[in-house]
Parts: C-alpha cells; structure tokens; sequence
C-alpha cells in the first residue's frame, strides 16, 4: 500500500505540466518497447548483442528529452540491462555553467540544499523516496566539477554497479 501511495505522489508531480520532463516520464524498471516511445534511440536497441552480465549505456543531449528545463550543456545518460531501463542520470561538467543540473533537481525534484550552489561544494545529497534512488552530486575531476542526478532503484542498482556496461554509439 505505501508504495501505491508513493507512485501516486510521484505521478502527480511528475504530471503536473511545470514540472513535466520526458526523461523523468519513464519509471525505472520501464521494458525498452515501452521506454523507446520517449527515448527514440532506444528503437535501435538490440538486447541479443548482451548478455546476463552486461548493461547498455546510451548517452545524449538531455535538454531534448526535457524541453524548457535549460539542460543546454548536460547530457542524457541512460543505462538498459535486459532490456529495461535501470538508470537516467543527467551530468554536466563545464565549469563555466554552474549549478545546471542543480536548477534541474531544484525546480523538478526537490531541494538538494542552498550549500550545493556553493563553488568549492562537492559531496552527494540523497533525494530518495522509498525504493526510488535519486542522488544529487558534485566532484571535481580533472579540475573541472562533474554535476550528477542519478536516478535508479533499488532492485535495478546491481545493473548499473556490479555489470560490465558497455557505450552505445550510433
């Protein structure tokens, strides 16, 4: 029942037309045949090239899965293991535009926390609710800041950790 209420709840913002967003449209768990209706990439998917232990990562320009939502220099990166979607991150890392993927989780999900816009910040803030993993997080690699929401579950976590994952292209 808690979890029918939770689906419910996030229904309702997620429908809410201010904060509708194609990628954040397609629960994790979602077959590749239902998630290919919003990700058209997906139609190109051939989940006979991977077996029990591999996972497939897609990556592609986030702002055109969510329009209005200014996601301009961040990319869309989806991760399909036998065929079903088991994590939607969104990552930015340039410098110059700061806080992009901070607006994003603000004004879409939640509040991450004021100290997250700080220059020097860096550390992960957990925006999970029930079984829903969402990570909001900033690290500075190669001394440049990487910007990340992961999204995933738990029953879908091991895919996307433990699995050989192997970059789609084309």
């Amino acid at each position: 029942m808690k979890n029918f209420f939770i689906a419910l709840f996030l229904f309702i913002i997620f429908s809410n037309s201010s904060f509708a967003c194609a990628l954040l449209q397609v629960p994790i768990g979602t077959p590749v045949n239902s998630a290919k209706n919003t990700f058209a990439f997906l139609s190109e998917h051939k989940p006979e090239f991977y077996g029990e232990y591999i996972s497939a990562r897609y990556v592609v320009p986030a702002q055109e899965y969510c329009e209005g939502a200014n996601l301009q220099n961040s990319d869309l990166e989806l991760i399909v293991h036998d065929n079903m979607v088991v994590k939607i991150s969104i990552m930015s890392n340039y410098s110059e535009i700061k806080n992009e993927v901070y607006e994003f989780v603000r004004t879409r999900i939640g509040e991450p926390g004021e100290d997250v816009q700080k220059d020097d910040w860096v550390g992960i803030k957990d925006l999970s609710v029930g079984s829903l993993i969402m990570i909001y997080g900033k690290t500075k690699l190669r001394g440049e800041i990487l910007e990340v929401l992961e999204i995933t579950s738990n029953e879908m976590e091991k895919y996307t950790t433990y699995e050989e994952i192997i970059d789609v292209f084309g």
